[in-house]
């Protein structure tokens, strides 16, 4: 007997795949800016040590 590899029907799967896939992209560009735009004023914070010139 031959089974489909996906459950469900199809459109509830691309819904599924979407909500999840924006969801890792909206996570990596929060975390790029929080990267690049700390908000932090010391210049002692670590957040500072990823970003300095000798890496």
């Amino acid at each position: 007997m031959l089974m489909h590899h996906m459950t469900g029907p199809l459109l509830g799967n691309i819904i599924i795949i979407a909500l999840f896939g924006l969801s890792t992209v909206a996570c990596f560009v929060v975390s790029i800016a929080l990267l690049l735009y700390p908000g932090e004023k010391d210049t002692d914070h670590p957040k500072y040590r990823v970003l300095r010139d000798d890496r």
